[in-house]
C-alpha cells in the first residue's frame, strides 16, 4: 500500500511551484466540473463565504494523482 502524503498548503512551496499551480487553476477547475457531470451552478454567496477555509493540496507523483482537502481555519 502506498504511503500517505500529507496535504499542503499552498503557501508551503516554493515560489516556483506556487506559479505551476497558479498556472493549472483553469485546468484544475475544468477537470473538476468535468468530473461533476461537466455542468455546475453556485451561488455567488457560496464562494463569497470561503474566507473560513483553507484548501490543501497533495500530490502522488507514484499514483499520478493530485489529492485536495477543504478545512475549516483554526483563528
Amino acid at each position: 500500500m502506498a504511503e500517505t502524503k500529507r496535504p499542503y498548503g499552498i503557501a508551503d512551496l516554493d515560489y516556483q511551484a506556487q506559479q505551476r499551480i497558479e498556472a493549472m487553476k483553469g485546468q484544475l477547475l475544468i477537470a473538476l466540473v468535468n468530473r461533476l457531470g461537466g455542468s455546475l451552478e453556485m451561488p455567488v454567496e457560496e464562494v463569497d463565504g470561503t474566507g473560513a477555509f483553507v484548501l490543501f493540496m497533495g500530490a502522488d507523483e507514484e499514483a499520478k494523482t493530485f489529492s485536495f482537502r477543504v478545512e475549516r481555519k483554526e483563528w
